[in-house]
């Protein structure tokens, strides 16, 4: 069992991984070496899961393929409607909207792209599909039959993954968006049909000159999202 030192300077380098990381959207094209790849999954492998069924599957790509998955994807951009295996929010009550906005104000602001701009934003939207040039990407699906729990584990996973990424010195971005073609990604990555598609991660090395890895979001204090509960006493 760790000493309380040692465990109040782990819990302050825990805090420290959290507090800086951010999504990137602009990477270097340089690959990953192979044992660092590994490294990061193997970390992240050690996630915790119902009855450790370890539900998340992946196929991840090497930069060649990572550009032909891109261009195939931003094709289907162009002219597919977005069909996801599962629905995304088509409307976003309060206060969830106001993040969205912010957000989106924050990530904006930062590329210099004004609010009226279409053609700035389509094109910042296409960005998702080029997976904002990563060498690397790893698409994540879980197997149909195991239902929206193995959903909520491969979250665990997810969040598991970032911060193994961050530890490690590596950029991370998770991109829902390339789940709204899954029949794409279904073809060229021979992922079965019982495998229900939720995202995509790009993964590499930040370019410190592209403007969107700038932006920074905020977070409520946890009170927003928690709140202490005063049961009935019978007597």
């Amino acid at each position: 069992m760790p000493s309380r030192q040692a465990a109040g300077s782990t819990s302050a380098m825990l805090e420290e991984l959290l507090h800086n990381r951010n999504s990137v959207r602009g990477f270097l094209p340089d690959p990953l070496p192979q044992n660092t790849i590994e490294k990061l999954f193997s970390m992240a492998q050690q996630s915790p899961s119902w009855c450790n069924t370890q539900p998340w599957r992946l196929v991840m790509t090497a930069p060649a393929d990572t550009k032909r998955l891109s261009e195939a994807l931003v094709a289907a951009a162009k002219v597919d409607l977005p069909a996801p295996d599962i629905d995304f929010p088509l409307v976003y009550s309060e206060p969830y909207n106001e993040h969205r906005r912010q957000c989106g104000g924050a990530l904006y602001g930062a590329m210099g792209v004004a609010r009226d701009d279409k053609a700035g934003r389509y094109d910042a939207w296409l960005r998702n599909y080029m997976f904002f040039d990563a060498p690397h990407v790893a698409i994540v699906s879980r197997e149909e039959c195991l239902g929206e729990y193995a959903t909520l584990d491969v979250g665990v996973w997810l969040g598991m993954f970032m911060m193994s990424a961050q530890s490690l010195g590596i950029d991370v971005c998770a991109l829902a968006s390339v789940a709204a073609y899954p029949r794409t990604l279904r073809e060229l990555l021979n992922i079965p049909d019982e495998e229900i598609i939720l995202c995509g991660i790009a993964f590499g090395t930040r370019d410190p000159n592209v403007p969107a890895n700038r932006a920074r979001t905020k977070r409520q204090n946890f009170s927003a999202n928690v709140r202490t509960a005063t049961l009935d006493s019978d007597g």
